[in-house]
C-alpha cells in the first residue's frame, strides 16, 4: 500500500495553525517593496514564507497577491496570503484563501481540515464537520480530524458519536505506542457498544481502524471481515477499496484485488490519459494526483503477459495497476509486486481475444513523478 500521506508540507509546517491560529502579534509593517515586472515565483514563494515567519503579515500579504499576478495557480501563495489574512482578522478572505487552494489540490486532507478549523473559529460547526469528514476521505488515518470531530460532537451532544471518534483517537495512540492488544480491545469494545438502533455511517471509521491493525499482524481474515462491514457502511470511501485491495493480492486473490483497486481509481479520478501499449515497448506516464492512465493492447486467448509499473527515476512515485478485459471488467491488479513501491502483473494467461486495458494509478505511498509501464 505504500505509506500514509507524504510530509507534503514540510517546508511550511512552521506555518500550521493551531486550533486557535494564534502565533503572535505582528510586527511593525515594513515600507512597501517594489516587486520586480518579470517575478520568480518560487523564490518568491521563500521570501513570502520568511515574511510570515518574521509575522510581517502585510508585507506576505501583498507578496502573494504579486506572485499570484504572475502565476494564478500557485497554491502556496493562496495558502501564505490566506495565513496572512488570518493573522490580520480577516477571516472570511483566508477562509476565501484556503477553498482556493483546495479547488487547485482537491485531494488534500490537510488543507480540508485546516479549512475546517478556519469554518469553526466562524462559527460554522457544520461546515466545519463537512471539511473534517472530507479530509477523513482523503486521509481517513487522520487523528487530528477525528479529535476535532469529536470535540464538534461533544458540543452537539451527541454522546455516541463523540465517543466513538474519541476511542479511534485513543486506540490509534494505543497502537503507535507498540499497545495494539489495548488498541484491538478499545476499538471492539467501541463497535460491540454501539448503538445500532439507527446505524450511522461513522462507524465505519472503527471498522477501518481495527481493520488496519489486524493487517499490520497479518491477520487477514479479521481484516477482510472488518474492511468489508467498512464498505458496507461507507461504500464511497476510496481508501478502504485499496485497504482491502491490499488484503486480498497479500492473500493471492487477484482478480478481487484487481476488482478493488479500480474501484479506489475510479472514485479518485481527476484526469484520464489514453495510449496504446505494444509488447516489447514502454509508455512513460507523467503521474499526478488523480491520473488515470489507460493502456491499451492486443491479446489473444491463451497468450501470457507481464505487465509492469515501475519508477524508474526513483521519483517515489507508488503506482497501482489492474488489467481490465475486452468487456471493460476488471481481471486481476497489483500494488507493490514489482518490488518496493513497483507494480506488477507476471505472466497471466489472457482469456479471450480482443482490446485489454492496462489501467494505471496510483496508491499512497507517492503520486508525482515519471513512471514506466512496459508489457511482453
Amino acid at each position: 500500500m505504500g505509506v500514509a500521506f507524504c510530509a507534503l508540507f514540510a517546508l511550511c509546517l512552521p506555518l500550521v495553525p493551531t486550533p486557535s491560529l494564534a502565533i503572535g502579534k505582528a510586527t511593525p509593517t515594513p515600507a512597501a517593496t517594489a516587486f520586480p515586472e518579470v517575478l520568480d515565483v518560487e523564490e518568491a514563494l521563500e521570501s513570502a514564507l520568511a515574511l510570515l515567519q518574521e509575522q510581517a503579515y502585510d508585507e506576505a500579504l501583498r507578496l502573494a497577491e504579486r506572485i499570484l499576478q504572475e502565476d494564478e495557480e500557485a497554491w502556496r501563495a493562496y495558502y501564505y496570503r490566506g495565513f496572512a489574512q488570518v493573522q490580520l482578522e480577516d477571516l472570511a478572505a483566508g477562509i476565501e484563501d484556503y477553498t482556493a487552494v483546495l479547488e487547485l489540490r482537491p485531494w488534500d486532507s490537510l488543507f480540508w481540515r485546516l479549512r475546517g478549523e478556519l469554518q469553526l473559529r466562524d462559527r460554522n460547526p457544520r461546515g466545519a464537520r463537512g471539511d473534517y469528514k472530507r479530509a477523513l476521505f482523503y486521509n481517513p488515518r487522520s487523528a487530528q480530524a477525528y479529535q476535532r470531530l469529536a470535540e464538534l460532537h461533544d458540543r452537539d451532544v451527541d454522546k455516541r458519536l463523540h465517543d466513538l471518534y474519541r476511542t479511534i483517537v485513543e486506540a490509534r495512540g494505543a497502537d503507535s505506542r507498540g499497545a495494539s492488544n489495548r488498541a484491538l480491545d478499545l476499538l471492539t469494545e467501541a463497535i460491540d457498544d454501539f448503538d445500532r438502533g439507527s446505524v450511522r455511517e461513522e462507524l465505519g471509521y472503527a471498522y477501518f481502524a481495527r481493520a488496519n491493525i489486524w493487517a499490520a499482524q497479518a491477520r487477514w481474515d479479521e481484516a477482510l471481515a472488518d474492511l468489508d462491514e467498512a464498505l458496507e457502511l461507507q461504500p464511497a470511501m476510496q481508501d478502504y477499496y485499496l485497504a482491502r485491495g491490499f488484503v486480498y493480492a497479500e492473500t493471492e486473490r487477484l482478480a478481487l484485488a484487481g476488482r478493488d483497486f479500480y474501484q479506489r481509481m475510479i472514485l479518485l479520478e481527476r484526469e484520464s490519459y489514453e495510449a496504446t501499449l505494444e509488447a516489447g515497448r514502454s509508455v512513460t506516464v507523467e503521474m499526478e494526483q488523480g491520473l488515470m492512465a489507460r493502456l491499451r493492447f492486443e491479446g489473444g486467448v491463451g497468450q501470457r503477459v507481464t505487465i509492469a509499473a515501475r519508477d524508474t527515476l526513483g521519483a517515489g512515485v507508488d503506482p497501482l495497476l489492474a488489467l481490465l478485459d475486452i468487456e471493460g471488467a476488471p481481471l486481476l491488479g497489483d500494488d507493490d509486486g514489482g518490488g518496493e513501491l513497483d507494480a506488477l502483473i507476471s505472466d497471466y494467461e489472457l482469456p479471450a481475444d480482443g482490446m485489454y486495458t492496462a489501467v494505471v494509478s496510483h496508491a499512497n505511498g507517492g503520486y508525482e513523478g515519471k513512471i514506466r509501464v512496459s508489457l511482453r
